[in-house]
């Protein structure tokens, strides 16, 4: 498509008395500077002349390009506008940086929303139209973020990071293989699982996928400092906290229930062997699937992620937990629970029971509400 004439964009919404004055200040402003460079000619010669272009971009006003380019531009660029700088100064600046294709719509749009240029580094795009030019220097144009939502895996954010811009290379150095100790975060873990901090993070040209993996570590440790969990119990807290927020919803005592029954089914007084039992870290083996639930071919795992044939605690978090989590974990209820199943998963409905003939008839409620939904009732 070629590109549109200057007076498109410029005119656009402008009355016929505006559109002729304009006309007569841009034919003022032609034959002044052509009058300039007549005169530096004869009076400077030739190096005069350029040394007159060097300052204010008027030979390329005068013979450079006089299309606009359309759009909101391609790759991102960083423009550094001086204190002082004028309209046409910055005009000028922007063609020099493939910004915009020439001054004169850029000093036209300027002009007709009464534009003020602050001084600054902006974040522009090579080949913007004048009017999204003029409006990235008015509203500028927001950082790249990346969002990490709680209860993400580290897989899920990986594909975020990629999806991002990051190169998949990078951001498989990054993260593969490596541990809280790689980025200064003194926690025996066997990954990064969990540690990279759910939240939202600007990222720029400068940072690196290394950098931004150590954005997220730095916001756990400092998550870590401010609850006062201290390095040597963060991993066991971290695990409880990742297995409630998979395992439970949004609501405060529900997740302080669950965190109880977590713990007393890996207590002295447990009912289930010491083995949590948790479908959630059988899933995170296997791949999960939106109800969580998993058959007895994948509960037959060795991994040590499977909680029905290991002991104890999984040896690290199955995902980035959320700050609610990780207050469960801290400070579950008092109870005696053993056993929790939602029953109402589209309200968040939770029974707890102490004894497993109890629990039972709460899993009849649950298979009902799955049979009634999906049809998989009588999964095992």
């Amino acid at each position: 498509m070629s590109p549109l004439p200057t007076e498109f964009s410029a005119d656009e919404g402008l009355s016929r008395s505006e559109v002729r004055a304009k006309k007569r200040r841009r034919m003022l402003r032609r034959r002044r500077t052509t009058t300039i460079i007549v005169i530096c000619i004869l009076v400077f010669g030739i190096g005069g002349f350029f040394g007159v272009k060097a300052a204010g971009g008027v030979f390329d006003d005068l013979f450079g390009p006089k299309g606009d380019y359309e759009g909101q531009g391609t790759n991102e660029v960083s423009i550094d506008i001086a204190p002082g700088s004028s309209a046409r100064t910055v005009a000028n600046q922007l063609v020099e940086e493939g910004v915009i294709m020439n001054s004169e719509p850029f000093l036209d749009e300027v002009e007709r929303r009464e534009a003020t240029i602050q001084a600054g580094t902006w974040t522009m795009r090579e080949k913007m139209s004048s009017k999204a030019a003029v409006e990235a220097l008015i509203n500028p144009i927001a950082p790249p973020r990346i969002t990490v939502a709680e209860g993400k895996q580290v897989e899920e954010i990986k594909a975020i990071m990629i999806e991002s811009g990051m190169n998949a290379d990078e951001v498989d150095k990054a993260i593969d293989d490596k541990t809280p100790k790689d980025y200064g975060l003194e926690i025996d873990a066997p990954s990064l699982e969990g540690y990279l901090y759910p939240a939202t993070y600007d990222l720029d040209k400068t940072k690196t996928a290394e950098d931004v993996v150590q954005e997220m570590v730095d916001k756990t440790e400092s998550e870590l400092d401010e609850l006062g969990i201290e390095d040597k119990d963060a991993n066991r807290i971290l695990t409880i906290a990742s297995l409630v927020e998979k395992e439970s919803p949004g609501d405060e005592e529900v997740r302080k229930k669950v965190a109880r029954v977590f713990l007393n089914r890996i207590s002295d007084h447990s009912k289930t062997g010491g083995l949590l039992q948790s479908d959630a870290t059988v899933a995170y083996i296997h791949g999960a699937r939106s109800d969580l639930t998993t058959t007895k071919k994948e509960r037959q795992s060795d991994s040590p992620y499977n909680t029905y044939k290991k002991k104890g605690l999984p040896p690290g978090p199955i995902n980035a937990p959320s700050s609610g989590a990780v207050e469960a974990a801290l400070n579950p209820s008092k109870g005696d629970w053993q056993f929790f199943v939602a029953t109402n998963p589209d309200t968040g409905e939770t029974k707890f029971a102490n004894t497993y003939d109890e629990h039972q008839k709460n899993v009849e409620i649950y298979r009902k509400w799955l049979k009634d939904h999906n049809g998989n009732g009588d999964k095992e």
